[in-house]
């Protein structure tokens, strides 16, 4: 009976697996046909056709710096700058080694009325901003993971050694495990530092920034579509935001699109 059991289960997640299998292929199928369409709309110039194929493939919540990026190059040539930058600061985010994207943000920027010049840090904080900005999260996890294991593996083998190379073996083994450290510190900090300073790109035309989270209170400056930000507060509706040049002050987030 126990064994009887035993087979009906297995058949069934035999079965569940299969399901699995062939949703995930047909979700998969699914895309890579809204991209081909896309491709072939931005192709024939036909950007709003092209987008709304790609607005497809993100509505599946599937996440790719490629649709992002050729999502902003057709919101680009829809002259809709704000969604254009916002979506090359997503693809950059999955993939900062994108040199197109890259080039292509700066173009886009051009476009952007605002012209902040940022407040000048001293050579250790900026070098710790271009570090932090120098791998994405992503990649930044296989590092430690990476290293992580490289460090299991060093101990391992100093463990078992008996030979004369167990001096050159715990050198390593050092140098593994303060990379291992390093590499998880800028991991964790990238992570705190992505969720109390938030960016974000203002979508509005225009934007009254407010001295506090009251439509009522007094404006303090404006700014325009395009115009990146961070995300340092929030108050129900109301979101606190920081420029790179010091200057803060409130807005409603729904005329933010978050990065």
């Amino acid at each position: 009976m126990i064994h009887l059991l035993s087979t009906h289960l297995r058949n069934a997640l035999s079965i569940l697996l299969l399901f699995a299998v062939g949703m995930s292929l047909l979700a998969q199928s699914g895309v890579d046909h809204y991209f081909e369409q896309g491709n072939k709309a931005y192709r024939e110039s036909d950007y709003r056709t092209s987008l709304q194929w790609y607005q497809k493939i993100e509505a599946t919540g599937f996440t790719s710096s490629e649709v992002y990026y050729n999502m902003a190059n057709c919101y680009f040539k829809l002259n809709r700058i704000g969604p254009s930058i916002l979506f090359y600061e997503k693809a950059l985010k999955l993939n900062p080694d994108d040199e197109e994207a890259q080039f292509n943000l700066e173009l886009a920027n051009l476009r952007v009325v605002d012209r902040i010049e940022p407040f000048p840090q001293l050579f250790l904080f900026q070098w710790w901003e271009d570090l932090h900005g120098l791998f994405s999260q992503g990649q930044l996890t296989v590092i430690v993971a990476v290293l992580y294991i490289l460090s299991i593996m060093l101990a391992i083998a100093l463990l078992y050694n008996r030979n004369g190379k167990r001096r050159l073996l715990y050198s390593l083994l050092s140098a593994a495990a303060v990379l291992t450290l390093f590499a998880t510190y800028l991991l964790v900090s990238n992570i705190n530092s992505a969720e109390q300073n938030a960016p974000a790109i203002i979508m509005a035309p225009s934007v009254n920034i407010l001295s506090a989270p009251d439509a009522n209170s007094s404006d303090v400056f404006v700014l325009h579509e395009g115009t990146k930000v961070k995300l340092t507060d929030q108050r129900g509706e109301w979101v606190k935001i920081l420029l790179s040049d010091g200057k803060s002050g409130w807005m409603t987030e729904d005329k933010l699109g978050r990065i």
